[in-house]
């Protein structure tokens, strides 16, 4: 996978049920960080705590908007002037290579 840029605006698609769906910021890239190969910091969007996060052997609900996380949680959100473009360049250099 790769790296997410800070800015980033990614959705939570795995973890704990509660924080599913939830939409999130790229605060930074971590790399590997303690026992995770890929980590990022992030934040809640709308600035509210996340529903459940693991603060070292405790389990904690809706202590902080803030924390650690796996790339592999995370599905970036795309926008979608981003596809079209990059469909319109795809169609005019097939075009051009019929055409000549």
């Amino acid at each position: 996978m790769s790296a997410l840029k800070p800015g980033t605006l990614c959705v939570i698609i795995a973890g704990y049920p509660e924080n599913i769906g939830l939409v999130v910021e790229v605060i930074q890239h971590l790399g590997h960080h303690e026992d995770r190969e890929d980590a990022y910091f992030i934040r809640t969007v709308t600035g509210r705590p996340f529903h459940q996060i693991w603060s070292g052997n405790d389990l904690l609900r809706g202590h902080s908007s803030e924390c650690i996380t796996d790339r592999h949680k995370l599905r970036p959100l795309v926008d979608s002037k981003d596809d079209t473009d990059q469909d319109d360049n795809e169609i005019e250099k097939t075009y051009e290579l019929v055409t000549g």
